[in-house]
Formats: C-alpha cells, structure tokens, sequence
C-alpha cells in the first residue's frame, strides 16, 4: 500500500484532481465577474470583486454582526439604489440582486421563486434532507397543504390557556432573579419558555424546558451552534472530527427521540382512531394525512397486528417536525428580547403600552385568568401588535434568499428590466426595514404609531416582511405572534430589563455559547449606534444571549 502512494502515478493523479479543482473554483470567480461587473453596486474589480468593499465594511464592525447588516451598510456608504448587485466571491455562492425595495420584492413573492439551494445547505445538519422551509415544488406543496390547518386561528386560539401556563413558569422564573439580583441572559431563559410552548403545539408534548432539559431539545440546540455561524474563529472549525462526530450524534438523537415519539403516538392511537379523529397538533396531523391516504386501515398492521408507518413518510414527517421545533422557538425568543430592549430604551411607549394591557385585559393580578376565558381580548391588542411589529421592521430575525430564473424577471421604478438567472436574489429584511426611501426621516427611530390601524395606509406594499408574504410566507407567523402578545400582556406591567452588557463577566461561566466565545465580544460593540446588535446563531440573535438584570415595576429589586 505504501509503494502504492508513493507511485508517480498516483502523484499525476492528485495533481489532475487539485488543479482540476482549481480551474473549476477560479473559473466560477471568473464568471461570478463578468456577470456583476459594470451592473449597479459598490465599486467592482474584475480581480477582487465586491470583496474589498464588503471587507472594509466587515471591518467597521464587529466580527459576528449578522450578515444581514453589511448590505444596508454598503447602500447606505456607496449610497445605491435600493437594489443592487453584489460579488461575493469566493466567500458566497453566487452573486447576489440585493433587494430592499418593498415593491420588487413583492415581484418576487408573487412570482413564488424557488428558495436558493444555500438554504438548504445551510439547514441540513439541523433539519436533515428536504425540510419545509428550504424545499421548493411539489414536495414543499405537500407538507404545507397537510399542516395548514395546526396554524389556523380558531385552533391557536385553543392553545391560549396552555400558553398562559407557560409563560407564567416565566414570570416566576423572572422573580427569582429579582430576588437574587443577579444578571443572567435574557435570550436563554426566554429560549425556554418558547420551546415549552412549540412542543405541545408540535408534538403535545410538555419538555418543561424552563424547570428542566430534554435531550432531542439540547441536541436541538447545540447543533444550532454547531453550524457554519458567522463570527466563527476558525471557518474550518465545523469540518473539525469532534465536530462532525457531535452533528452526527446531534442528529441520531433527534431522529430516534422523534421517531419514537410518532410510533408510540400512532401504535397507541390506533389507526382507526387515527383515521376518524382528526386533531391538530402538527404530529396528529401528520398521522392523519398518513392514515387518510389508506383505503383500508388493515394495510398498515405487520404480522403482529402492530400499526406501523411507512419509512420513507416518517422519516419526512420527523424532518418537518425538527424544522418546527426550530422555527417555531428560535426566532420568538429574539423577538421577545428586543421588544423588552427598546420598551426600556422608550419609557413613553412602554407606559402606552401597559396602559392598553389595563384597558383591556384589567389587573395584572386577574389578567391570567382573564386571557384563559377570553383569549379573543387579545385581538383588541392594536397597540400590543403595533409594538411587535416595530421591533420585527427593526431586529427582523432571518432575511429571504430566493433563486434567480430566467423568466423572473425584476421591474424597477426607472423602467430597468433586470434579468435574475444566474443570481441569488436576496429580499433583506433588514435592509428594508431600516431604508430611508420607504420609512421616511423618522426610520430609524422606534414607533409602534407607524402600524396602528389608522397610519397603516401609510405603509407601501410589501414593506414589511418579516415572515415574508405570497405562498412561502411563515406558516407559524400567527402562533408567534399570539404567543408574543401573551408574553407581553404578563410580562409588561411587572418587569423592567436593564441591559448589562457591561457585566459580562458575570455570566462569562454559565456554560453557554456566547461564554465559550469570549473574544466575539472584543473590538467594535456597536452597529449604527445600537450596541445589542443581531448575530447569526440559526437565526438573527441578540449579541451574547443579552446579558441583563430585572427589576420589578413596583420597585422592588434583589
């Protein structure tokens, strides 16, 4: 063997595959430059590319800042129009249309462009093979269809009572640490509530995350830090054994935790049942479509007459389920967290808010009981929602790849006519939300005003995306936004978040991410003056889990 390795042959062959591979990677650079050169967009070199523009800006900001932000900065520095192209190469996939105008952007949903292959990708270790969000066509189609109906809102209002009790676990939980007076980070605590709440919605399972843990959700978690996040101290470091050998494991665990969970559901159930009884919890609905799908129920029993699924269906309905999981915790918990940020920053708009909150739910003391008996109240929160969605124009928590084809073709305000094969086309909430052209003078400051039912009008089409709009719109933007009224309307009237980014020391041993990455925080702290800026971790994050102390709003502090 050793003879073998050392033969001249075996060198011209590694040789041909290297320089192979080099041709193949230097001609993509090559055709990444013709087909962005002389379009609009930062300065472009036929050598470097966009790749010294984006770097100088990389370099005005702090190492983690969430990709999202550098194409808003690069308009706002090169002074663009609202969209504009990009090379990204050789750190990208393909170049880029970077859109933030709210009119082309709805071009692009109502065309239903396909979601670019990035994303896919990108959320395989964590979802595995063909999930919801980054599957296009016929299979997208179908596992839409069959959930629709677990996110109508007359079910999600029967869910109302399950989430009071949850987020009051949450609010003890923020009494505890008045009592100590400590700092703690806000992310991680309001992470757990989430989960409790998208597991019995998904799975009708209690994870008790906030008094607990739970193995499929912690191996849920670490493989969302175990992705190729931005502000990675080593590019190499997910390609690393031990890293593999996690993902690996991370991924085994899920698949086996829910798995077992669906065939118990099922053997349990029955098929019959499972036939007859339609419920709407994202696992019973899958069994459903599975169950509804057979004329004949005896063809789903073995030998021992024990139901069992398909495993080609099931192995799908776990990737779904894990891509729920995710969704469904991840980007509510950041919300959640910027809403408390900015109500802090606005002490006008948090009294606004409370006193709606007094209007109409009543006391704090009965407002529990009041949200469980009539959870409709919560659909006269018009300032409540105005609020969340302010925060989203502000910290929205993902942005909106889509592919390029060669009939998708963009219309802009000039009468240009832009062609998209070829191109990633990149619907950036954030730069949308924060662009002057759409939000006039007052963009960058926070208020909710914008969005109460008498200015909406003021709003164009297509301006505010944060769960996108046309088909691919978020299937679980009605469950988040519930939820975050119902966290507010407990929350609100009883706690104040003081930011504690200059105590990180104090949490520097809690064992988490951020901990473990002390030198993210190093250099630059601020983007466009806001010092709690988003970092990519799955989804758009408030930097270092946002490490606070709470205070309650009758005085009393630990």
């Amino acid at each position: 063997m050793l003879q073998l390795l050392q033969s001249p042959l075996v060198g011209i062959v590694l040789c041909i595959a290297i320089l192979t591979y080099v041709g193949r990677w230097l001609a993509a650079g090559y055709d990444s430059r013709r087909r962005t050169h002389g379009k609009h967009g930062p300065p472009h070199s036929m050598i470097w590319g966009s790749l010294k523009e984006m770097g100088a800006v990389a370099m005005a900001n702090p190492r983690r800042v969430h990709p999202h932000v550098y194409p808003h900065l690069l308009r706002k520095k090169f002074k663009l129009d609202s969209v504009f192209f990009v090379d990204p190469w050789p750190f990208g996939y393909d170049p880029f249309i970077a859109v933030m105008d709210p009119a082309v952007a709805q071009q692009v949903s109502d065309y239903n462009a396909k979601k670019h292959y990035s994303m896919g990708f990108y959320l395989v270790p964590l979802l595995g093979h063909d999930d919801m969000v980054s599957a296009n066509g016929e299979l997208w189609k179908r596992w839409r269809t069959m959930f629709n109906p677990g996110f109508s809102t007359q079910h999600l209002m029967t869910l109302v009572p399950g989430i009071v009790d949850d987020v009051l676990v949450y609010v003890e939980k923020l009494n505890e640490h008045v009592e100590k007076g400590d700092v703690f980070r806000l992310e991680e605590e309001t992470t757990r509530l989430t989960i409790d709440v998208i597991g019995k919605v998904v799975l009708d399972l209690h994870f008790n995350m906030q008094r607990g843990e739970n193995p499929c959700i912690e191996a849920l978690r670490e493989q969302v830090h175990l992705l190729p996040n931005e502000g990675s101290q080593n590019p190499l470091e997910m390609w690393h054994p031990w890293g593999i050998y996690r993902r690996w494991r991370n991924d085994r665990l899920m698949k086996d935790y829910i798995g077992k969970v669906l065939d118990e559901r099922f053997a349990t159930k029955g098929s019959t049942a499972v036939k007859t009884e339609r419920k709407r919890t994202v696992i019973d609905l899958a069994l459903w479509n599975y169950v509804s799908g057979k004329e004949d129920v005896t063809e789903l029993k073995n030998d021992t007459t024990t139901p069992k699924m398909d495993e080609a269906f099931k192995q799908g309905a776990i990737t779904q389920i894990r891509a729920f999981l995710f969704a469904g915790h991840d980007t509510t918990s950041s919300t959640m967290c910027y809403v408390f940020h900015l109500l802090k920053k606005h002490p006008e708009v948090h009294k606004t808010l409370c006193a709606e909150h007094e209007s109409i739910l009543g006391p704090i003391e009965t407002t529990a009981d009041t949200i469980r008996s009539r959870p409709h109240l919560l659909n006269k929160l018009e300032y409540t929602l105005a609020v969340l969605k302010e925060t989203l124009r502000l910290f929205p928590a993902a942005s909106g790849p889509r592919e390029g084809e060669k009939d998708l073709n963009l219309h802009l305000s000039n009468g240009e006519i832009i062609n998209t094969e070829g191109f990633m086309v990149w619907l950036l909430h954030y730069g949308l939300g924060r662009n002057e052209e759409v939000w006039g003078p007052t963009v960058d400051e926070f208020k909710p005003d914008r969005f109460l039912p008498a200015n909406a009008h003021k709003i164009p089409e297509g301006a505010w995306r944060p769960f996108e709009q046309g088909q691919r719109n978020c299937l679980g933007q009605n469950l988040a936004l519930l939820e975050s009224r119902v966290i507010m309307a407990l929350v609100c009237r009883r706690f104040e978040f003081h930011l504690a980014l200059d105590r990180l020391e104090e949490v520097m041993g809690d064992g988490s991410f951020y901990a473990r990455n002390e030198s993210f925080r190093k250099g630059s702290q601020e983007v466009e003056g806001e010092e709690l800026y988003q970092i990519l971790v799955g989804a758009a994050k408030p930097r270092e889990g946002m490490p606070v102390r709470v205070t309650r709003l009758d005085g009393r502090e630990g």
